[in-house]
């Protein structure tokens, strides 16, 4: 793994809220399964995926993450970046999911933030009605 010193992150750089998220992910790179992986925390736009993973800045990646009710379960992916490493895993932005996988995603945030309202006014900004009746 390539580091270029440590990266000070202030909270004026986050634009979407943060919070705990302790699943497993399945992060694929370069045409393979790199590994199943812990999850340190989620936002709208990205997650920080813990653990020793070789991957360079800027590289795309995809993330799987298998989540099982009662009932039923599901197979969420999303499409994403490398943007940060650190010493003990990789920050990655979202760069696409499907519709069930940004819903999964809202929730998620949502129901663990402390600002339910500040999450709420994010999801209003990020809404876009046109790529939903279109079917994106």
């Amino acid at each position: 793994m390539r580091t270029t010193g440590p990266i000070a992150l202030s909270p004026e750089k986050r634009r979407d809220t943060r919070v705990i998220f302790t699943r497993s992910v399945k992060l694929f790179a370069k045409g393979k399964l790199q590994g199943r992986y812990p999850a340190r925390n989620l936002s709208l736009g990205g997650l920080f995926v813990e653990g020793a993973i070789d991957l360079s800045d800027g590289e795309d990646c995809r993330l799987e993450l298998h989540e099982t009710g009662r009932h039923s379960s599901l197979i969420l992916t999303f499409s994403g970046k490398i943007i940060r490493q650190e010493k003990d895993g990789v920050g990655v932005k979202f760069t696409s999911m499907g519709e069930d996988s940004f819903m999964f995603l809202q929730t998620m945030v949502l129901y663990s933030s402390d600002e339910p309202v500040g999450v709420a006014e994010q999801f209003l900004e990020t809404f876009n009605p046109e790529k939903i009746s279109n079917g994106q």
